[in-house]
C-alpha cells in the first residue's frame, strides 16, 4: 500500500517525491513522539509507584511511633497514679 502511494506521488516528479519525504518525515516523527510518551509515561508510572510506596513505610512508621507514645504515656500516667496513691496513704 505505502509502494503504491509513493509510486503515484514519484509520478509528479520532484514534487511528488518532496511530498512523499514530507510525508516519510512526519510518520517518522509522530512514531518517536509515540515512543518517547510510552516510555515518559512508564517513567511516570515507575515514581508514582516509588513515592506511594514511601509514604506506605512512612505510614507504617508513625503508626509505631504513635503505639510506643501512647504505651509510654500509659506508663507515666499509671505510675503517677501509683505515686499519687502512696501519698494519699502516707498523709
Amino acid at each position: 500500500m505505502e509502494t503504491t502511494i509513493i509510486e503515484g506521488l514519484a509520478q509528479y516528479g520532484p514534487l511528488g517525491l518532496w511530498t512523499a519525504s514530507l510525508l516519510w518525515m512526519n510518520y517518522m516523527q509522530r512514531k518517536d513522539q509515540k515512543e518517547d510518551e510510552k516510555r515518559n509515561q512508564e517513567a511516570l508510572q515507575f515514581h508514582q509507584e516509588k513515592i506511594a510506596t514511601a509514604l506506605l513505610n512512612q505510614t507504617h512508621m508513625i503508626q509505631a511511633t504513635m503505639d510506643k507514645i501512647e504505651g509510654g504515656l500509659a506508663m507515666v500516667r499509671e505510675k503517677y497514679a501509683e505515686d499519687r496513691m502512696l501519698r494519699m496513704k502516707g498523709d
